[in-house]
């Protein structure tokens, strides 16, 4: 997803974001924090405000580009839950048929279960330490490349502190005093421990507004930059079933049952978007020099909100967005659930 400066906005089902490398970090996260980056937005199905006409770059067959950055390694997500409700309880949803504890279970287990999949996997044809301009990593014999390992979730916590009851952002670089997701991912950070292939995810509970530019947003992900010479990666995920349909909620599973497909769906789509995102395109200061395409658009950019499906992970199953794969139709690139060679749709027009 892609938030820029100047603010460019992505037309609808895609975000834009500014990327950056930052020098190897430290053990530990440090306290004092000089910015917080650009946000990489994705955007409802509704689209991003004032939304030009022209056509999406998710309905561009062009491949992503490497722009001489880092990716994350060895994956790893910590999920934190801020905000009083988290620990108190709240139910919602249909019938408030859907608590803390409920929302909670489906996230964990999401994370929990994603590593060593086969969705997973699509994303380890990417690399660094390749030249710039790159589209592959073959052939390169220093190349290293994304893994994919069976324990993508490292922990999770709730801090029970009050979270902002609106949280609105400009989707460009703030001073943190005026970010307080990138203050609690500073947070996170030095509750879970400093780790450089890590996401920070935070999570809000239903009824904290989050806005940019006056617009409701599904998630985002950035990066804190330090001072001590490391950014911390992370992502921000509001109470997405609130926004329904918008952000993909029934939009895999029509029918709602206990454990939350259906009401769920948008988090396990905009997490595992997000999720895919960092993990290929983690930095965001000053510039995107991960993986992206031409026109700075993700690996989830590309296919967002594109043939959703459910796929099974453990004894569970979940839904998700395919994710572009460069090596998909014989190397011309497609949204792809598995890494291949083969067949994989193409997006013609915008979702």
């Amino acid at each position: 997803m892609k938030l820029r400066t100047p603010f460019t906005v992505a037309t609808i089902g895609t975000c834009a974001l500014a990327a950056a490398a930052v020098s190897s970090p430290s053990a530990t996260a440090d306290t004092a924090v000089s910015m917080s980056a650009a946000k990489s937005i994705l955007w409802s199905t509704a689209g991003a405000p004032a939304a030009p006409s022209t056509p999406s770059p998710t309905a561009l067959a062009n491949n992503l580009i490497f722009h001489g950055g880092v990716v994350e390694h060895t994956p790893k997500v910590f999920v934190t839950y801020w905000g009083t409700e988290w620990k108190a309880g709240f139910h919602a949803g249909p019938k408030n048929a859907y608590s803390n504890s409920s929302a909670m279970n489906y996230v964990n287990a999401f994370f929990a279960h994603v590593g060593g999949s086969r969705w997973n996997g699509t994303q380890t044809q990417y690399c660094d330490n390749i030249a710039p301009g790159s589209t592959t990593c073959s052939g390169s014999p220093l190349a290293r490349y994304i893994t994919n390992p069976a324990k993508v979730l490292g922990g999770t916590w709730v801090d029970s502190t009050p979270a902002p009851a609106t949280i609105v952002t400009t989707g460009l670089a703030e001073n943190l005093t005026n970010d307080p997701i990138a203050a609690e991912a500073v947070k996170a950070s030095q509750h879970f421990g400093y780790q450089p292939d890590a996401t920070y995810f935070v999570f809000t509970p239903p009824g904290h507004t989050a806005t940019a530019y006056g617009s409701v947003y599904c998630a985002y992900h950035s990066e804190v930059t330090n001072i001590g010479g490391h950014g911390i990666r992370y992502s921000f995920m509001p109470y997405t079933p609130e926004q329904g349909a918008g952000c993909g909620g029934n939009s895999v599973n029509h029918t709602n049952d206990a454990f939350g497909h259906g009401y769920f769906d948008s988090y396990s789509l905009a997490g595992g978007h997000e999720y895919a995102e960092a993990v290929t395109d983690p930095d965001a200061w000053p510039t995107q020099d991960g993986w992206n395409d031409a026109t700075t658009s993700e690996n989830g950019d590309k296919c967002a909100y594109f043939h959703p499906a459910n796929i099974t992970l453990g004894a569970y199953y979940f839904a998700v967005q395919p994710m572009w794969s460069n090596e998909a139709n014989s190397g011309a690139g497609g949204c792809a659930m598995s890494r291949g060679t083969g067949p994989a749709p193409v997006p013609s027009s915008v979702p």
